[in-house]
């Protein structure tokens, strides 16, 4: 059988409805973009442009592509789950918290980067009469998506403990929390020297938490 030819008609062209139209995709992009742009660039993130699709999946890494693709989609935001990536040094944990902070800005929801000992030594310089610090910890309240890296990596004193605690306490009913580790929550008690705030950071942070372990290649020299 034999195809029918695509003819074109000089002169005709996209009818003004249609230009209309494009013009208005056009502005609906460009308007996302600054608004995905300026959540990452409010999140702090260190690497704004890490994203779920640039994660690699090499022999010998334990990391789920399935379980990466879905948690893509967010819905960990919508219903407040934290998520607690697991491994050793150069293992890829940052990347991973980072791209999926990206996710979260690309869906329209705002976030906040933070190595562990940054935030607390940024809270121990700021009094606690301070509105600085009272805006600060509101907005750590308040954000979807709190990333907290290379947590707990070193022990932190009692004062640091009860802030870190109150921090988890007020996000608990409205954001999720990423923590990344290279202990597993059991080994979190060591660097708390308070076991009765220890057991409550744990269990804000692990309960009902998506847990990733990540083994295998040294990222930094692939």
């Amino acid at each position: 059988m034999s195809s029918i030819p695509c003819v074109h008609f000089p002169g005709v062209g996209p009818s003004f409805s249609d230009k209309v139209l494009y013009a208005l995709d056009k502005e609906v992009a460009a308007k996302r973009e600054r608004r995905v742009n300026k959540l990452l660039k409010a999140s702090r993130s260190p690497n704004p442009d890490a994203c779920i699709e640039d994660i690699t999946y090499t022999p010998g890494r334990t990391i789920n592509k399935e379980q990466i693709t879905r948690l893509a989609y967010c819905r960990w935001c919508q219903s407040a789950q934290n998520i607690v990536i697991l491994g050793k040094s150069s293992v890829g944990k940052t990347y991973l918290a980072q791209a999926l902070l990206t996710a979260a800005c690309r869906n329209d929801y705002s976030a906040r980067f933070f190595r562990t000992d940054t935030l607390s030594n940024h809270l121990a310089v700021l009094k606690h009469d301070d509105p600085a610090r009272i805006t600060f910890l509101e907005d750590l309240h308040h954000t979807d998506v709190l990333v907290l890296d290379d947590f707990l990596t070193t022990p932190i004193d009692a004062a640091t403990a009860h802030q870190l605690l109150n921090i988890l306490a007020e996000r608990e009913p409205r954001g999720s929390t990423i923590v990344t580790s290279q202990f597993t929550p059991d080994e979190w008690y060591k660097s708390i020297p308070d076991a009765v705030i220890a057991e409550s950071i744990l269990n804000r942070l692990v309960a009902g938490a998506e847990i990733i372990t990540l083994e295998g290649t040294n990222m930094r020299l692939a």
